[in-house]
């Protein structure tokens, strides 16, 4: 009777040894027998319990389990299936694509954790180093995709083998990075309750302080001349970094608070002292800074840009307002008549002022419409939520948002790589979701090779510097 329950699972952990020992490149001795859902289903079971391990691991404990990020594992699953049919048809040997997706799954067990633990152990290394190590563990990944492909289909023509690995890598490079974000473990409610964590607060009503609107309004040219006079024009020969801080919204005081803290963070920390201009929507600051509007925005990105070398130097642009489900930023400054910024109006600034290096950090509710009308490979775009979501903390007493906390305050004080700045922010905004109970925001980020290259060879010129405190006036 025992040999009857023990024989399957034998036979279980000999066909999960072959797969896994082509994850190291080595060959197994018998011919694969993998041709079996229940035993892909197996092999995807298997997956999850090792990346929810990994995650333990590398959680602040104690920590609690949640299931939300299940639907993004299952997508990625799915579209390996999907990409294991493709792969078998280009090698003529349609009846494979089951053995070749539980490879896959198989061989990112290993490929996954090496992957977590890296990112974990060069949180403190210089850009470089973590840009070299994750590109060798890409290639050693797709070398034992390689190989697992050669093995199971010899008689396939080899450009063929090498075309079926590339299109597995290509296929699946997006979803595999999407999934190793999908968390699953958190601080516990309770616990979250008694950090610090920001709290969405009930609007209050703001009295506007009075000023001339005439005055106001005939007085933008001559401020935004003196802002972009300001600015220090670019070193020849070196990557410099310029920003730009837009907040939106001049009847609460966070979105101006984050605009400020993210002109100083930047100064002092990213090395763009000199190089920064603020577009600030508040009754306070009409007389000494320009307005956040669209004609001033597009003055300034055009002013900024005379400064710049438009071919080697990076803008960061950050906007911080609210957001409506049509996917307009709002702007407003009672009782200035303002046109609210659409996605296409601001790619159309972007592009007028030439500049083509970008890092655009759009922090609003549903600010996740902005991506496609900003997305190309010159570009980094990173959104507070996603195009149907709202994001949190931005009512009438709060001093600065969510996601502002997260990215700016916290993990671009800890990272000076703005997308693990983005990972790093997007785990803190879940675990004070979950805390209080919110719908996810689901923050986006979309960025091509290109974007991704010249910010590597930037950071490797920034000196170490200090964390900026915020501190709100």
């Amino acid at each position: 009777m025992t040999g009857r329950f023990l024989q399957p699972a034998r036979g279980f952990f000999r066909r999960l040894g072959q797969a896994l020992s082509l994850a190291f490149w080595r060959r197994p001795k018998a011919r694969l027998e993998l041709n079996d859902f229940g035993f892909f289903i197996a092999a995807c079971g298997l997956a999850l319990l090792a990346f929810a391990a990994q995650d333990y691991y590398i959680s602040e404990l104690p920590a609690e389990f949640f299931g939300d990020g299940f639907h993004a594992h299952a997508s990625y699953f799915l579209l390996l299936l999907i990409a294991a049919w493709v792969a078998a048809r280009w090698l003529r040997r349609p009846a494979l694509w089951l053995t070749l997706a539980t490879l896959a799954v198989l061989i990112g067990i290993p490929w996954t954790a090496m992957t977590l633990l890296v990112n974990e152990w060069l949180v403190d290394a210089d850009e470089l180093q973590i840009w070299a190590w994750q590109a060798l563990l890409a290639f050693a990944g797709f070398l034992a995709i390689l190989r697992a492909v050669g093995f199971v289909s010899e008689s396939s023509p080899a450009p063929r083998r090498v075309a079926a690995s590339l299109l597995f890598v290509v296929v699946l490079a997006g979803p595999w990075y999407w999934q190793q974000s999908a968390w699953f473990w958190y601080p516990p409610e309770e616990e979250a309750e008694e950090q610090p964590a920001p709290v969405e607060e009930i609007p209050v009503p703001v009295v506007q302080a009075a000023f001339d609107s005439e005055s106001v309004l005939y007085r933008q040219p001559e401020l935004l001349r003196q802002s972009i006079e300001a600015v220090r024009a670019q070193t020849p020969g070196k990557i410099d970094l310029f920003t730009m801080g837009f907040a939106g919204d001049g009847s609460e005081k966070v979105f101006r608070n984050e605009v400020e803290y993210f002109d100083r963070l930047m100064a002092q920390r990213f090395d763009a002292s000199t190089r920064t201009l603020s577009l600030i929507n508040a009754p306070d600051t009409v007389e000494t800074v320009p307005l956040a509007t669209l004609t001033n925005l597009r003055a300034a990105l055009a002013g900024v840009a005379a400064r710049m070398d438009t071919s080697e130097d990076v803008l960061v642009l950050f906007l911080t307002s609210h957001g409506s489900e049509d996917h307009r930023l709002f702007v407003g400054l009672d009782p200035l008549p303002l046109r609210q910024i659409r996605p296409q109006d601001l790619r159309q600034a972007l592009d007028d002022a030439g500049i083509q290096w970008r890092v655009v950090v759009v922090s609003s509710c549903y600010s996740g419409g902005f991506v496609e009308a900003l997305r190309d490979p010159d570009t980094l775009v990173i959104t507070a939520a996603r195009a149907d979501r709202s994001s949190f903390g931005c009512g009438g007493g709060s001093k600065i948002t969510w996601f502002g906390k997260a990215f700016l305050a916290q993990a671009l004080n800890q990272t000076t790589d703005f997308e693990r700045g983005f990972d790093l922010a997007s785990k803190q905004v879940r675990e004070w979701e979950l805390a209080q109970g919110e719908t996810a925001s689901v923050p986006q980020m979309a960025g091509g090779w290109a974007i991704r290259q010249k910010l590597a060879t930037w950071r490797a010129t920034l000196a170490p510097a200090s964390p900026v405190e915020f501190s709100p006036p």
